[in-house]
């Protein structure tokens, strides 16, 4: 038994409505990173992120596909 890696969006393209993304975050001067629990669209991760960069300059807030995982047969 394996485990098969599924994502909830399309790796390849960012459209700005395209679902399954979520807003992940490292800290710019410090060994820390994380993301935001939720799930939402491109375009809504995309503006959330710019809105938080502003709030918090010390950081770096981008939109990020959320993979899961799953057990498959290899």
């Amino acid at each position: 038994m394996a485990t098969v890696l599924k994502t909830k969006g399309d790796p390849l393209w960012k459209r700005a409505d395209d679902p399954g993304y979520r807003i992940g975050w490292r800290s710019k001067a410090k060994f820390e990173k994380g993301h935001l629990e939720g799930e939402m669209t491109y375009g809504e991760a995309e503006a959330k992120a710019r809105e938080l960069a502003a709030k918090e300059p010390d950081k770096t807030f981008y939109p990020e596909l959320v993979i899961t995982e799953e057990a498959g047969e290899h």
